[in-house]
């Protein structure tokens, strides 16, 4: 069986979401070498069960405040490689809200879609797809979230009835249960969906004025889309 952790990383023009998809052997393997990268900070004032989280390692903020921007750097680039070696895969799917809401309004449609429903609902056809080409079953795990109860509920529909239009319409049979959701800090998991997310999603919508970010990301953009399987952004 396939574990698929998913979490999320939006900006206004663009809101997204990553997952990476592992079998039981590399879950416990990318989750030992995540406790490894942290318990490596402990010099910086890192705690060892100090959450791997994209958006504060980037910045330099709170329990990430005293660790060097190479050090950080290096986080990024150790948690990437990490996934890359495993042979997990990563899911990037995202959906634009302006384009969204001026095909919805152009066609007249009756029910609207919210962008983190469309990017979800075409995250989870590619995750069944990809199931389905490795002859496996995939459960799905995301992180904690308000509206967990509803995006169950559109998961219950999508099993019953299919996804919605027709381009790749799937009753999601590969996947099992429900969509299962969890504290981002006690899952290593859900913090490397959480930083592949956060990092895919940033090159998509920032254009880095510091040349050597800029060359770290599109590095980094360059080792997660080679284990990616059929990243994209709607439309």
């Amino acid at each position: 069986m396939l574990l698929c952790f998913v979490d999320e990383s939006f900006k206004p023009d663009l809101y997204g979401f990553g997952a990476v998809m592992a079998d039981a052997s590399q879950t416990r393997w990318l989750t030992q070498r995540m406790h490894e990268i942290v318990a490596a900070l402990q010099e910086y004032g890192v705690e060892p069960q100090t959450e791997l989280h994209a958006h504060p390692i980037f910045h330099g903020k709170g329990a990430w405040s005293g660790v060097p921007p190479r050090m950080r750097v290096k986080v990024f680039l150790d948690v990437v490689e990490a996934v890359v070696a495993s042979g997990a895969t990563v899911l990037l799917r995202g959906a634009r809200p302006e384009q969204l809401r001026r095909y919805q309004d152009t066609r007249g449609f009756r029910d609207r879609h919210t962008p983190e429903q469309v990017a979800f609902q075409h995250l989870l056809q590619r995750v069944d797809r990809r199931a389905g080409d490795l002859e496996m079953h995939a459960l799905v795990i995301a992180d904690e979230r308000s509206d967990r109860d509803r995006h169950r509920e559109r998961f219950a529909v999508y099993q019953a009835y299919g996804t919605p239009g027709t381009y790749m319409q799937t009753r999601l049979e590969r996947l099992l249960d429900t969509v299962h959701f969890a504290p981002s800090h006690y899952s290593r998991m859900l913090q490397v969906a959480d930083l592949v997310a956060f990092v895919w999603l940033r090159s998509q919508t920032v254009d880095e004025r510091d040349h050597r970010q800029a060359r770290v990301l599109s590095a980094l953009v360059s080792d997660i889309e080679s284990c990616a399987y059929s990243a994209g952004v709607w439309p």
